[in-house]
Formats: C-alpha cells, structure tokens, sequence
C-alpha cells in the first residue's frame, strides 16, 4: 500500500469541487512538459462540461481538506459493454510522483468495474511522463488505433 492510499482518499467527483478542481487542473497543465496557459475561468468551464452530463463520472483524490486529483470521464456503450472513457486525469503539479495517480487508478477500476464496465479508456501524449505512467497502471497501446483531428479555423 503506497504512502498515498495511507493519507488521503479517492471519491466521487461533486460539483462543490469544481473550483478546487480547476486549481489542480491549471497546476498540473500549467508544468513542463505540458506547459499549457489554461485560466482559471476556462478550466472551470472544462470540467463543468466534463462532468456535468447525464453519463459524466468524476473522481478526486483529497488529502487534509486539499484536493490534489482529479479525473473526469463518462460512461460509455460499446461492442464489448461499458467502458469509462477517462477525458481528463491530473495530479497537482506539486503533488506528483507519490502515487497519487496510481491510488487514483485504482480505485477507479475497482469502482467502475463494479459498476459493470469493461474497460478504461483514454488519450495521453506520446513520449510524456503521462504515457509511462499508465503503461505502468496496466494500460496498453492500441496498435490498431490513431488519434486524428481536423482544425476548422481557416477552412472554407
């Protein structure tokens, strides 16, 4: 059990935790090798999106009344059952590389295993800290897949 699990708590998601939430996701974004310029404002509004739909499941990790993680995803139907479709996972930068995340994950699958899906997916960065770790949580490549995008600013 890492020294994590022992201190703070994994759970649900509550949209009281929204501000706080916002704080961790700027800190996390915000550090190499992201260094993203997300504000406050624009965070808030992502995680709202995030976890305000019907079928949104978010979770926190919380240590001494400071919210530290935060993964926001969604239930999804596909050929194989359900599957929870992580679109954000972040640890506050100051708090990284103490199993946080890896607390976090677990508990995820635990819960959304018992909540009858299948799988956990999700998109990272490839080369980044961010792949690694979920290598490391037992996740894997999917050879078979891309990630692809289209940018509408410019086209006719």
């Amino acid at each position: 059990m890492s020294a994590a699990m022992e201190i703070g708590t994994v759970r649900r998601y509550e949209p009281n935790d929204l501000a706080a939430c916002a704080d961790v996701f700027c800190s996390a974004f915000s550090a190499a090798p992201w260094n993203e310029n997300w504000t406050l404002p624009l965070a808030e509004t992502r995680i709202a999106e995030l976890t305000g739909t019907p079928f949104s499941v978010g979770f926190v990790y919380e240590e001494d009344g400071r919210l530290l993680g935060l993964a926001a995803g969604r239930v999804c139907t596909y050929l194989c059952g359900k599957e929870y479709v992580i679109d954000e996972f972040c640890v506050s930068a100051d708090a990284q590389g103490k199993g946080i995340g890896s607390v976090m994950m677990r508990q995820i699958a635990a819960e959304m295993k018992t909540a009858g899906c299948v799988s956990i997916v999700l998109f990272t960065t490839r080369g980044y800290p961010s792949e690694r770790f979920y290598l490391k949580n037992g996740f894997q490549r999917n050879p078979d897949m891309i990630n692809m995008y289209r940018m509408l600013n410019g086209e006719p």
